[in-house]
């Protein structure tokens, strides 16, 4: 009896997955424009009026760090019962003159204030806050003058302000340690590190 012929084996053709849909490097471009673009509504909001000194109060609508930004129109009326604390523009008195170390005889004029975390819930009364406070400015114009005294020509020229902004928050909070263990009583009005932003409402120099 015969054999049946053999069936030929079909041979397995390799089938390629379709690439996938919507990646590619547009994905983590995008991904990165939302970050890019929400970091700079922060800073918008809150960072560029500090330094330029042109707002002096912390917009209503910006969050308070944990992440949760209240809508004032819809809970006005619960400022209080939130225990929103509240940050506080503090400036120094006058403006800080120094010789510019360098070739050109340059002097430097900066007014300096900073952007304080408080304790203090909205409506409390900041006076006695700020007479306590003012008892230790003397500290924070020395701190302050020392850093600037300390510049050189191309710090001044080239160096952004914000650079120096951060620079004095160091040791602006430097200074309220040290003088939260001279008045304890401070302790009750500020928070730790209480400088958030340092602004400069000028810095200029000439020759």
């Amino acid at each position: 009896m015969a054999e049946p012929n053999p069936q030929p084996q079909a041979e397995a053709a390799a089938v390629s997955a379709p690439p996938p849909k919507g990646g590619g490097i547009f994905g983590p471009i995008i991904a990165a424009i939302i970050i890019v673009a929400g970091i700079a509504g922060v800073f918008k909001l809150m960072v560029v009026p500090a330094l330029t000194g042109e707002v002096k109060e912390v917009p209503a609508d910006v969050d308070d760090g944990d992440g949760h930004g209240e809508d004032k129109s819809d809970h006005g009326s619960d400022s209080h019962a939130s225990g929103e604390k509240m940050k506080v523009p503090y400036e120094l008195d006058e403006a800080i003159l120094v010789n510019i170390k360098g070739e050109n005889n340059m002097v430097l004029s900066a007014k300096v204030g900073f952007l304080l975390k408080t304790k203090l819930k909205e409506g409390e009364d900041l006076k006695a806050m700020t007479d306590l406070l003012d008892k230790f400015k003397s500290m924070l114009v020395a701190q302050t003058r020392g850093y600037l005294v300390g510049l050189e020509e191309g710090d001044v020229t080239d160096a952004p302000e914000a650079v120096h902004c951060e620079r004095l928050k160091t040791k602006a909070n430097t200074v309220f340690r040290n003088v939260i263990k001279y008045d304890p009583g401070l302790k009750k009005f500020l928070e730790d590190d209480p400088v958030e932003v340092v602004f400069l409402p000028s810095f200029t120099h000439q020759q």
